[in-house]
């Protein structure tokens, strides 16, 4: 939990829709934070009845290999 994870910069975004690439644009910059375990690596976010929820589904095919950790530095206690 809590873990910093970033797509890829040699990812290939080229074959996804523009709203696609957009957000993994976005994953490849800011990346995310692991707030789940016990299952597969899911991408939630808010919903919306603008997004195209075919279209979004088609970024299940990223995978966790896909990501870099991010060293977010050390942690003092």
């Amino acid at each position: 939990m809590g873990l910093r994870l970033r797509l890829r910069a040699d990812f290939d975004i080229s074959g996804f829709s523009k709203t696609n690439q957009a957000i993994l644009r976005a994953l490849k910059k800011y990346g995310m934070i692991v707030a789940d375990n016990g299952s597969n690596l899911y991408i939630s976010g808010a919903p919306n009845p603008k997004w195209d929820d075919d279209d979004l589904h088609n970024l299940s095919n990223i995978k966790g290999s896909d990501f870099e950790v991010v060293d977010t530095g050390k942690i003092e206690k």
